[in-house]
Formats: C-alpha cells, structure tokens, sequence
C-alpha cells in the first residue's frame, strides 16, 4: 500500500510540475487552470486581449467564459471536457502590439484514487487490534498497592487557602504619536513617440499600430471598407530605435469630434482607439 501511494503522489507531483510550462500544458477536466502572460521588462501602460483559438468539438467554452486573474497580466479558465485547447494572448503597450504568446493545454478527465488494501495487510491489522483487547492474568497498573497509597494520601492532604493580592499593574507612559511617512513622490513616465512633430490644432484617431507593413495594411483596408477615412503613418520612435506602422483615422479641427469618433470604433474592434494630434512623418 505504501509503494502505491508513493506511486500516486509521485504522479501529481509530475502533472504539476508539467502544468509549469507554457506549451502543451496538462489539466484535469473542472481544474481552475490560471494562465499568466510573459511580461517585457519595460512593463508599463501593457494592455492584454485573450482569447480561446481552439476548444474542443463538444466543449461549450467560450471568450466570455475567460475570467480576470490576479493580476491584470493573467486569466483563469475551466476546461469543461477532455481535449486539446489553445489559448492566445496579445499585449500591447501604449496602443502597439508587442507581442503575442500561445498557450497549448492537454486535458483530461481526472480519475478517482482508490486505496486498496492487500488482505494480508488487512489480516494483520486485525491481529493487531486483537493482541491490543486480549485480557491477560497479569495484574493492571491501576490494582497495585503503590497507586493505591499514593491515593490514600493525596485525600488526607488538606489544601491550604491561596490568598490572592491585588496588585495594580503600572501605568504606561503614552509613546508620542509617530510622524506619518513622506509621501513617496511619483516617477515621471517618458511617453513613447513625443519626439515626432505635430500639428496641435489638428486631431486624428490611432486604431492599431503594427511591426510589420503588411499587417497594418490589413487592418487599414478592413477600416476603409467599413467607410472610415484609415491612413498609414510611419512612426519613428528614436527613444527606441524602433519602427512602426500607425492606422490611423481622419483629421479633425475638435478634440470632442475625434473623441466621439474613437468611442464608436473602441466599440466595434478589439483594440482600444484614442485621440492624438496629426504628427509629421520625418
């Protein structure tokens, strides 16, 4: 019975330490699985969209059923049935997306752990018990003459009266009040692209922003068929020596138009839109 147990403990131990990695993960059908992102260490303004790429056939899960973590940087989900799933994570830091991370789950139905006990192990258990109930011939620790005695003098003993003293207890010395703790001064946050020029009277509306050229023509042409005024501007970010490729949506003289605007396309698309001045390409 022991070796089996062993067995079984050493099992979980396994599955758990499998369920530590990021790609072909292993749960048990009702576990609360908790996924946690990979975070840049420039982890500041980082915004997550999850989602489930593959379930399946018969499992009734889906992208609203992706629950918030612990922190804003992981999710919990319940596997309903046995099966392979696959979830996808995109972060974005100051409306760019930096990266995307995939997540590969086995799943499986968890089965029951039975204790079996071998019948000699159980046989001798009951011998065991027995030897402990048999009655022997040998006089018992509480028939000796000893105890007894010693009995017979403890209620001879008359107990004498404890007389209890009052004694104030001294008075502390109120500690003056500690002074409260300066208040720790914020750091001031460099925004990523403040460097590229702009026009302060003119407003335009950033709906994505991609690594890659041919992404971000995608995302522009599907704006320009559902009718919006969608552009591509290069973005030079020379605090990163990095490139990348805004779409963006039309040219406005108000803030309040644009603003409006972006609160119509955050709520058709994924990604969050906001409001920025036009900026010069250079």
């Amino acid at each position: 019975m022991m070796k089996r147990n062993k067995y079984i403990i050493l099992l979980l131990a396994l599955l758990t330490l499998a369920s530590c990695g990021k790609n072909n993960l292993t749960a048990l059908v009702g576990d609360h699985v908790t996924i946690s992102a990979e975070i840049p260490e420039d982890g500041d303004d980082l915004d997550f969209i999850w989602e489930l790429t593959s379930v399946p056939d018969n499992s009734q899960l889906i992208n609203s059923n992706i629950t918030a973590g612990e922190t804003n940087a992981s999710v919990v989900i319940i596997p309903d049935v046995p099966g392979s799933y696959r979830v996808e994570v995109s972060v974005f830091q100051y409306n760019d997306e930096i990266s995307t991370q995939t997540f590969s789950y086995d799943v499986v139905e968890a089965e029951p752990i039975e204790e079996i006990i071998a019948e000699d192990e159980q046989k001798e258990v009951e011998d065991a018990i027995s030897d402990l109930m048999a009655e022997t011939d040998e006089p018992k620790w509480y028939e000796s003459d000893t105890v007894a005695q010693m009995v017979e003098s403890a209620e001879q003993v008359t107990p004498k009266p404890v007389i209890e003293t009052e004694h104030p207890e001294p008075v502390k010395e109120a500690s003056p009040p500690s002074s409260p703790p300066a208040p720790k001064k914020k750091k001031s946050k460099s925004v990523r692209g403040a460097s590229i020029p702009y026009d302060k009277d003119r407003f335009t509306i950033q709906v994505a922003s991609k690594k890659e050229l041919e992404d971000a023509k995608k995302v522009a042409a599907t704006l320009i068929d559902a009718g919006y005024d969608a552009y591509i501007q290069k973005a030079v970010f020379k605090e990163t020596n990095e490139i990348w490729y805004r779409i963006r949506v039309g040219s406005y003289d108000k803030r309040e138009t644009a603003l409006a605007v972006a609160e119509s396309l955050s709520s058709t698309r994924p990604e969050k839109a906001w409001v920025d001045h036009v900026r010069y390409e250079y």
